[in-house]
């Protein structure tokens, strides 16, 4: 992939600059689930009435991220690659850009990521999955103080949705040592994660996810973030009983959507998901 950092596109207009980009790969359903979102939040009723969506997804040119943040100095960086995608989102015209991908958004790399973006000199504003997250919480169970998470081991060590949630101030609840063990393999297990089996997801991810939510919901949890692309892949119900998931995936596709053409947004009971 050459390196386009010192030759960007010519300047767009802002009228020009209206698409949504997506950094894909991370895993490629993942990238294919957030397009799908983002058509899905569309107030659309015609082919035209759809937004311009750009998505690249190189999955063999990006290392995985939870093992770069667990060991930087050896592990290869994804940061090059990911940083050549977002400058080739840029010069398509994109105006913001999302990464379905959590643990992409722990700030040794989203931070990398952006301070790149604007040492190039790019107009591409890159989304905050965290962000995103807390402002569908308030959305769709916004009476919710208590909220659990099922996210990557790397994510829930670097306290990613913690953080945010906490300065919404909401509380934050994490599986114990055995279910989020189970909540790790149903991700990247080689005989029935969600890396491994994307498309159908197999019965074990499922169930594992389930009996984790379970275990939050026991312990207090009023809604529940699905806080790895993967997941929604696996949980499609909008809740467990009277508790809402939080689908990461649609949030972000949300606030792409919002960020760039906040008249065409649904209101969430129009999806139904």
């Amino acid at each position: 992939m050459p390196d386009s950092a010192a030759s960007p596109s010519s300047p767009l207009s802002p009228d020009e600059r209206r698409a949504i980009g997506v950094l894909g790969g991370l895993g490629p359903y993942a990238g294919l689930d957030l397009v799908r979102w983002v058509f899905d939040e569309t107030d659309a009723h015609a082919d035209q009435e759809h937004l311009p969506v750009a998505l690249l997804s190189y999955p063999n040119r990006i290392p995985d991220r939870a093992t770069w943040l667990d060991d930087p100095e050896h592990a290869p960086s994804p940061v090059p690659a990911m940083l050549e995608v977002l400058r080739r989102l840029d010069d398509a015209g994109c105006a913001v850009a999302g990464i379905p991908c959590n643990t992409a958004h722990a700030a040794p790399l989203y931070d990398r990521l952006r301070d790149g973006l604007a040492a190039d000199g790019r107009d591409l504003r890159l989304l905050h999955i965290v962000d995103a997250i807390v402002d569908f919480i308030r959305e769709v169970a916004p009476g919710a103080q208590t909220i659990g998470v099922l996210a990557t081991n790397a994510s829930v060590q670097r306290r990613l949705h913690g953080t945010g949630l906490r300065a919404a101030g909401m509380d934050t609840l994490k599986p114990d040592a055995a279910h989020q063990a189970q909540v790790q393999e149903a991700i990247y297990g080689s005989s029935w994660g969600l890396k491994a089996f994307s498309a159908p997801p197999r019965p074990e991810a499922r169930q594992a996810l389930l009996d984790a939510s379970d275990h939050l919901i026991q312990n207090g949890a009023e809604a529940i973030i699905l806080g790895c692309t993967e997941l929604p892949l696996a949980i499609t119900e909008a809740d467990r009983g009277a508790v809402p998931f939080v689908n990461s995936t649609r949030a972000l596709a949300r606030a792409l959507v919002r960020a760039t053409h906040p008249e065409k947004l649904r209101q969430p009971e129009a999806v139904g998901a």
